[in-house]
């Protein structure tokens, strides 16, 4: 489906969104808007149950059930706070599922043509190249059995010369940034069959959080070129590499919020309740000495480990391209602000012939608040914000 044919040309619209995390599955209930910013009118969080040892496919089972739960809320909750909003009977028929990963997987590919001679850049000739790119992208071990869900040219040079529009046009030299999505049929499946119990949506569009945030940002901190995003949620962390306003590269590595508990759940004897709690008294002061040394002393150990994961992926990439010092990261809970203030201490010597620290921005309903509206009961989280402000981007371009 085309990404631009999801809205009919109405000035407004109510949609549900669904953010499918590692952590958690948040469903909210949408406005968009041509004359004004988006609104969250109704939301609720299902958490994914927290697994002593990871089991990928009992994993998956408890994504889905979070899944239903989130849905049931919508359809009995969700639909009669409608009511109260003056939005009363409204029908419910678009959906957005914005997925992260494990449950799907992104890459920019850089296609370069060059010829001795002019050439017209036609629908065609762009088509081809992206059709041969996607077979190659679907061949991948790490893939098989997934479906492109999203697939965008997001920057175009022609003869070295950045352009918004390329067709029609000729060159000796045409180079494309082509961003895409994949995500295995199963969990599309199953989500679309879970959806079906409690909603008859006449669409149903998928996408990365990864295109989501990165689009959202590049909207609202236009003068950042060159930035790295940084998304740590239950079972993971995503790390995104932004150069010269081009999503260059997305790593993932296995230390999330989940990592921090499962370790203080082992060498403190707790359950993942217990370990998750005493976690968030420490980080705000509310322990006793005796048992917050205790935990400072398993979360510093924790901590290294995520830090050494950062540390090693951003090497990595550096041997390739120009690693960024500022860095865009995601608070919505204690754990993510305890980790934004340690970010901030982190070097960028590392990369750079000088000693200053990362430029570490915070991104938190403080900061986001201005660009999506809400009832202020509602609790706004900074991963749904930026959603809503790229959906009713895509809204505003019909």
């Amino acid at each position: 489906m085309s990404l631009f044919s999801f809205f009919n040309k109405k000035s407004e619209e109510v949609s549900a969104v669904f953010h499918i995390g590692s952590g958690s599955v948040d469903a909210h209930l949408v406005r968009f808007s041509k004359v004004s910013k988006p609104e969250i009118i109704y939301a609720t969080k299902a958490p994914i149950s927290f697994q002593k040892n990871i089991d990928l496919e009992r994993y998956f089972k408890l994504m889905v059930k979070a899944f239903d739960s989130a849905l049931q809320d919508i359809q009995k909750r969700g639909l009669l706070h409608l009511n109260f909003t003056g939005l009363r009977n409204h029908r419910i028929s678009n959906a957005f599922y914005v997925l992260c990963s494990p449950w799907c997987v992104s890459q920019t590919k850089i296609i370069k043509i060059k010829k001795d001679k002019p050439f017209e850049i036609t629908v065609d000739l762009i088509e081809g190249v992206i059709n041969e790119q996607e077979r190659k992208f679907l061949s991948d071990d790490s893939v098989k059995g997934s479906k492109i869900i999203e697939k965008k040219i997001i920057d175009a040079k022609l003869n070295g010369y950045r352009t918004a529009e390329i067709f029609g046009k000729k060159a000796k030299d045409a180079e494309l940034a082509f961003f895409m999505t994949s995500a295995p049929e199963y969990v599309l499946k199953e989500l679309n069959y879970v959806a079906r119990k409690y909603f008859n949506f006449h669409i149903s569009d998928f996408h990365s959080f990864a295109i989501s945030a990165f689009s959202a940002i590049r909207e609202i901190y236009s003068d950042k070129e060159n930035f790295i995003f940084i998304d740590t949620h239950g079972e993971l962390t995503d790390l995104s590499i932004i150069k010269d306003n081009i999503f260059a590269e997305s790593v993932s590595f296995p230390v999330g919020e989940n990592f921090f508990v499962r370790q203080t759940s082992k060498d403190l004897l707790l359950s993942g309740d217990e370990s998750c709690s005493l976690i968030n008294l420490h980080i705000n002061g509310k322990c006793d000495s005796v048992t917050s040394q205790k935990v400072q002393a398993t979360m510093d150990k924790s901590l290294k480990i995520w830090l050494e994961k950062f540390h090693s992926v951003l090497t990595s990439l550096s041997l390739n391209m120009y690693v960024p010092r500022t860095i865009f990261i995601m608070t919505d809970n204690e754990f993510s602000e305890f980790l934004a203030k340690k970010l901030k201490e982190e070097k960028f010597s590392q990369f750079s012939m000088t000693e200053e620290s990362f430029n570490v921005i915070v991104l938190n309903n403080k900061s986001l608040c201005e660009y999506c509206l809400s009832d202020k009961e509602i609790e706004k989280e900074p991963f749904a914000e930026l959603e809503c402000v790229f959906l009713n981007k895509i809204f505003n371009t019909k």
